[in-house]
């Protein structure tokens, strides 16, 4: 399907907003129905019979009758828009809420590369941005494009039974105005994409100032210079966009709207040559037929301008589909995993190479085999590949070559959800969200005492008795939502995210590095109760102080993509290799 194509992307919106409620297409329809006959049924039909009455037959029952029949019309399409309004702006929050949970859910299912990929962002950023807002005005704009084919019908058939001579006035401006609408559309939609860029710049300064971890690099630096350089620059280059734009529009809006009143001006001039000298009209056709014509000529310009909105909607729709119908690239199956006797081997990476985008190789031929129950160190100086060689085992990439095996088979084989469930993750950025301290290490809500005793078994393990006064169901991490809110340090973060990882008590403990914000005693502490803590587990550690991997069963040395050196510490020092030389660069510089 060609998603440059505005109907099939108006029908691909509305297919949703039905899904979100169904309801409210149907209701926008009956309501815009409602408006256009009363709009049409004031201005032509009840004016024409009180004209008619007052200067003819002086029958001021009918005059009553007429009257009566727009009060009562009027009173009841009150009473409808009263209810309707009361029930949109419920329905408003479902819409909105589906689409951004459309968003929010495809963003957390896509390939972690598309992060990378700034086209994909930028449709990314566009969809988030857009979905508390975008879902509204495609309805609306559906609501006005309706109410214009309405009014027009009614006052088409209106001319057609009556005076159908007067269409040709109707008709004949809009031919010129299609072109210059058409016209400025294109002009429009160029706008648009020029104007993307520049918002990101502009979001960007915006989010990034208010961000906590930013706060101390804007005050202290100068960083907020080049923020403020950024953000001048995508105002400056929206303000030439939209002034290099507006003389183009100007002129087109000025044509237009000289067309119409050229055209109304023929008209009178016809009504008055029908009344005065053929004498084949009254007074009421007068006022009558110069409204239906006026209703028929205006709204038919309005449906090629709603129309052509639909261009604009479009061009935000197909980037949302591009969005939401993006098919992973990385390789998951359906099996189920095998059991913990199917192979001697947790995991097993065989010549695994590995490049971003086509790029140079990151992870070259890399082997590594890990046994149930051991606990493996990688280890190697910044940039060697350790964090993207965890990605691989948790199947956040597929290999360029090679192949990992989850219990002796390719983790292809299975589903996301089952493999990831396998292990548990300490990446090097940590977060504390604004929930219940106790929230943030179970992620769920609603916590039993059992869980919250087995959180604090699990820091008392780990030595982090002083956590144990806020494991509890009203101590609010952050200050987002509350003044009281508890705000951790990196450290304390650090260790939170370490409970977390060992409360879902998965098979697989994968550590990134994470002892980077502890002080020295606190990491030794930690090493020693690491083993303990993950007793029965698989771990597989990323280090570079190498103090803190001494006990591993087999440490692997990642040196430019390549394993270089692998044993345990003392196999290692005995080699003299990179590993001895840093571990006694390290040691030396505690000596010192």
């Amino acid at each position: 399907m060609n998603k440059n194509h505005s109907f099939e992307n108006s029908i691909y919106y509305l297919k949703y907003i039905n899904k979100f409620d169904g309801i409210r297409i149907p209701g926008v329809v009956l309501t815009t129905l409602l408006n256009s006959f009363h709009v049409w049924f004031l201005k032509v039909v009840v004016i024409k019979v009180i004209v008619d009455e007052l200067l003819n037959s002086h029958d001021y029952r009918n005059i009553l009758l007429v009257m009566a029949m727009a009060i009562g019309f009027h009173s009841f399409k009150l009473i409808c828009d009263s209810c309707w309004s009361y029930y949109t702006k419920r329905s408003d929050q479902r819409i909105i809420a589906g689409f951004q949970h459309m968003a929010f859910s495809k963003a957390a299912d896509v390939d972690l590369h598309c992060y990378d990929n700034s086209d994909f962002y930028n449709d990314y950023v566009y969809s988030v941005r857009d979905s508390s807002s975008r879902p509204l005005l495609f309805i609306n704009s559906i609501a006005q494009l309706l109410q214009t084919i309405f009014t027009v019908s009614f006052s088409g058939l209106y001319l057609i039974g009556n005076a159908p001579f007067l269409l040709i006035f109707a008709v004949i401006p809009i031919l010129g105005d299609s072109f210059l609408r058409t016209k400025m559309n294109r002009e429009s939609a160029e706008r648009t994409s020029l104007l993307i860029p520049e918002n990101r710049k502009i979001d960007y300064v915006k989010q990034t100032s208010y961000l906590k971890e930013n706060a101390i690099d804007i005050r202290i630096t100068g960083i907020r210079v080049v923020l403020m350089e950024l953000f001048h620059n995508g105002v400056e280059n929206m303000i030439c966009i939209y002034r290099k734009c507006s003389k183009k529009f100007i002129g087109m809006y000025f044509l237009s709207d000289f067309l119409t009143h050229l055209n109304n001006t023929f008209v009178i001039l016809y009504l008055i040559y029908r009344i005065v000298v053929q004498k084949t009209l009254v007074v009421g056709d007068f006022i009558a037929f110069k409204e239906a014509v006026s209703l028929v000529s205006s709204n038919l310009g309005k449906i090629m301008e709603r129309v052509q909105v639909f261009q604009e909607h479009s061009i935000y729709i197909g980037r949302f589909r591009t969005f939401c119908e993006y098919e992973n690239k990385v390789i998951f199956g359906i099996s189920d995993l095998p059991d913990q006797g199917f192979s001697p081997f947790e995991l097993k990476i065989e010549n695994v190479s590995f490049a971003y985008h086509q790029e140079k190789e990151i992870l070259q031929q890399i082997n590594l085999s890990i046994k149930k129950g051991q606990l493996i160190a990688i280890v190697g100086s910044n940039g060697a590949g350790k964090s993207t060689l965890v990605k691989l085992l948790l199947h956040l990439y597929d290999a360029t070559s090679g192949s990992v095996e989850f219990r002796g088979r390719n983790i292809k084989m299975f589903s996301k959800q089952d493999y990831l469930s396998q292990f548990d993750t300490v990446f090097q950025d940590h977060n504390s969200y604004s929930f219940s301290f106790a929230d943030n290490i179970a992620f769920d809500s609603d916590l039993p005492d059992c869980k919250i005793n087995k959180i604090k078994e699990i820091f008392r393990s780990l030595g982090f008795d002083e956590f144990l006064p806020y494991i509890n169901k009203k101590t609010i991490l952050t200050k987002e939502f509350s003044e009281d809110g508890l705000v951790l340090s990196g450290g304390q973060t650090q260790k939170m995210a370490l409970a977390r990882a060992l409360y879902r008590n998965a098979p697989i403990l994968i550590l990134d590095e994470p002892t980077s914000a502890f002080d020295a005693i606190t990491e030794h502490k930690f090493s020693k109760s690491l083993k303990q803590a993950a007793k029965d587990r698989t771990v597989v550690l990323i280090s570079h102080r190498l103090s803190s991997v001494r006990d591993a069963d087999c440490i692997y040395f990642l040196e430019n993509g390549r394993i270089t050196e692998h044993g345990t510490h003392d196999e290692l020092m005995k080699q003299k290799g990179r590993y001895c030389e840093m571990f006694l660069i390290q040691a030396n510089a505690y000596r010192n």
